[in-house]
């Protein structure tokens, strides 16, 4: 790195570093559940229970700048496998779990000592659900990829109880997710999101 680049980083770095140190900034820890929704030729819809956390940096009262991480599990469930090339038509059990990373804005109305917010987050999900599933199955000539295009549109409210801290006892999403095998019909699946938690407030928040 020539010395002119190497100055220019240092500026650009130490911006950005006193941009967010100014700012106030918010840390959630939550429960969520989602209502996954996958491909028909399998099964219905089923629970994820699970949880994790956010981080936020606030630009004002009305705008979050956030990243959502959350892990979720299931209990055995029964798969109906339909015919096709790659497999024959079986019922089988099996497990999975999911991690989803998420990232986006958040917009926020205050009102005195509560705060509505609509957020549209985009990011990923990993799973091994499909991997385990296709394994269970003998499924041949087709391999599960593990990770998919995930995005979050809702919002929720939040009551404070403190000065810096806040209880989130309802936030619901349509929450969307991408794993593709076109041979067992694969495609999007729209979920439902539930999540309720805490959230920690530092700074002017």
């Amino acid at each position: 790195m020539t010395p002119k680049w190497f100055a220019f980083f240092l500026v650009v770095s130490s911006s950005v570093s006193q941009l967010a140190s100014a700012q106030s900034k918010e840390v959630s820890l939550n429960y969520s559940l989602i209502v996954y929704n996958p491909a028909k030729s399998l099964t219905g819809d089923r629970d994820l229970n699970g949880g994790g956390g956010s981080f936020g940096l606030n630009f004002g009262e009305y705008l979050t700048m956030k990243g959502e991480f959350q892990g979720y599990t299931t209990t055995t469930l029964t798969y109906r496998v339909p015919q096709t090339e790659n497999s024959v038509a079986n019922t089988v059990t099996t497990e999975g779990n999911m991690f989803t990373y998420l990232f986006g804005p958040q917009f926020n109305w205050v009102l005195s000592r509560k705060r509505i917010f609509g957020e549209a987050l985009f990011g990923g999900a990993y799973t091994n659900a499909y991997a385990n599933l296709f394994k269970a199955a003998n499924v041949t000539g087709i391999s599960a990829s593990n990770n998919g295009f995930a995005m979050a549109f809702g919002g929720g409210l939040d009551f404070g109880i403190a000065k810096h801290v806040a209880v989130r006892p309802v936030q619901f999403d349509y929450f969307m997710t991408r794993y593709e095998w076109k041979s067992l019909g694969i495609n999007n699946q729209s979920n439902f999101r539930y999540q309720a938690g805490v959230v920690f407030g530092f700074g002017n928040y």
